[in-house]
């Protein structure tokens, strides 16, 4: 595993976008920090770019990072065994094309072993969005991947996929300036 978190770090620190499979579903991802890549995965997805992209963390630590003031509730959903985004109110230090109409942004603290080690290689979120052209059913292994989104790539991170959690998106809850929590998806 360590060669291939080499190669992906390598990779996404030049701009480049990965394949890789994350503790939900197969993803494509990149920095979120550098916005040509964060366009190509638009573009690979043929994706409206006002839609949110889901940052992925490696911890509590890196989430506080970008997250003022990470509200006490939310720790809960953080360490449920559900993978869990939030999308929170504000946040800064990620690139401008990843925030919502109201300066929000989706987070997720990731559980997969591999996942937290390139996060912690590339020392920032990496960005994790279903491997599928937009509008087109995820995939739950990776020969379910379209063959469009696998050859727009730079690098294919040849994992085992019997290891992902739940071969489902995350659940997704939305919290809001006064303190509210919204779910969007269960």
């Amino acid at each position: 595993m360590k060669d291939k978190i080499i190669k992906a770090k390598e990779v996404i620190l030049n701009g480049g976008v990965i394949l890789y499979p994350t503790d939900t579903i197969w993803g494509i991802g990149c920095s979120a920090i550098i916005e040509s890549a964060i366009k190509k995965i638009f573009r690979i997805k043929r994706r409206d770019n006002s839609k949110l992209l889901i940052s992925l963390v490696s911890s509590i630590e890196m989430l506080e990072r970008y997250v003022k003031n990470v509200p006490e509730y939310v720790l809960e959903y953080l360490y449920d065994e559900s993978p869990t985004t939030i999308i929170y109110p504000k946040v800064r230090g990620l690139n401008h094309t990843l925030y919502g109409k109201n300066g929000s942004i989706a987070i997720r603290l990731v559980k997969d072993n591999f996942c937290k080690a390139l996060i912690e290689e590339i020392n920032s979120p990496l960005i994790s969005t279903s491997a599928n052209i937009s509008g087109n059913p995820f995939p739950k292994k990776f020969k379910e991947i379209d063959k469009k989104i696998i050859n727009q790539v730079d690098y294919v991170v040849n994992l085992n996929d019997s290891n992902l959690i739940n071969s489902k998106p995350s659940r997704i809850i939305k919290v809001s300036l006064n303190g509210q929590i919204e779910v969007i998806r269960e």
